[in-house]
């Protein structure tokens, strides 16, 4: 085990394995940052716990912990493989509120057999509940077999994470691309406002989708200072979208180190820097 603690930051779309090492006696200096590419779609084949592939995905990514001796692995949660909602922070408090709630969006699968979490919000009334299932997690817990601490982040904890490398206290917001699915999540004076995501066919359809989400969620509308883009195909979702935004945003694609507000020896790369964003703020955090 290394002198030091060594962060592993993973974040997984369809077949790619997007993956940060960060020494965390050196803030802000990323040592290593890289794609692989797999022939499965790696979230389905850790949700179904695929006798044929997960193997190998669990092989892969503990050969990369042996590899950079990491000490810690941070992986981020496919949006999809969760369930966001805000409720008044009475349903966390009472007990009552709290069984029905979860009895309601648990509905097909049962309340014994998630595990929820709450996160604090800007609006101290409310609070935003995150519902995993526990077979779900059980799977994750098995791909990071190694001996080493291991935690999973929701994709709405990013723009949190970002704020310890940027120190941005006004408003924001984090377009989070991945095949499939747009998470979008809106921060206020250094804490989390909101967040939800919208599956998608074609990137196409995201100004239709936008408008219709909308329509009941304020806040994605709002006045942001900045918007955050990256993920899959960021530069097209910037241009489909950039129109429905704040025109007085500054829209950053986070392709680029200095955006991102870190350093690394590594300056070429094979792949879009921007996929790579949420890994590369795991292992800096």
């Amino acid at each position: 085990m290394s002198e030091t603690d060594v962060h592993l930051g993973l974040r997984l779309d369809a077949n790619k394995l997007y993956y940060a090492v960060s020494r965390q006696d050196n803030p802000g200096f990323i040592d290593h940052i890289g794609q692989i590419d797999f022939s499965f779609d790696i979230p389905a084949s850790i949700l179904k716990r695929d006798s044929d592939t997960f193997p190998t995905l669990a092989d892969v990514i503990n050969k990369l912990v042996r590899q950079h001796k990491v000490t810690n692995t941070n992986l981020l949660m496919p949006p999809s493989s969760e369930c966001w909602t805000i409720v008044p922070k009475a349903v966390q408090e009472e007990e009552d509120e709290r069984y029905d709630h979860l009895n309601i969006l648990t509905q097909g699968i049962g309340v014994q057999e998630t595990e929820p979490e709450w996160f604090p919000l800007s609006n101290r009334d409310f609070k935003l509940l995150a519902i995993r299932q526990k077979e779900h997690l059980t799977s994750f817990a098995l791909m990071l077999r190694e001996e080493v601490d291991g935690q999973l982040h929701s994709d709405f904890e990013i723009g949190l994470k970002w704020l310890g490398l940027d120190g941005h206290r006004g408003s924001f917001m984090c377009v989070s691309a991945y095949q499939g699915v747009l998470s979008v999540s809106s921060y206020l004076l250094g804490k989390l406002r909101a967040a939800t995501y919208i599956r998608y066919d074609n990137l196409d359809d995201l100004p239709f989708l936008w408008l219709q989400y909308a329509s009941h969620l304020s806040w994605i509308q709002g006045i942001h200072e900045k918007v955050l883009v990256f993920g899959n195909r960021s530069d097209k979702v910037s241009d489909v979208l950039g129109s429905y935004w704040d025109e007085s945003s500054e829209i950053i694609v986070m392709d680029s180190l200095n955006k991102m507000n870190v350093t690394s020896d590594e300056t070429t790369f094979s792949f879009p820097l921007e996929e790579a964003f949420p890994a590369i703020v795991l292992a800096a955090s």
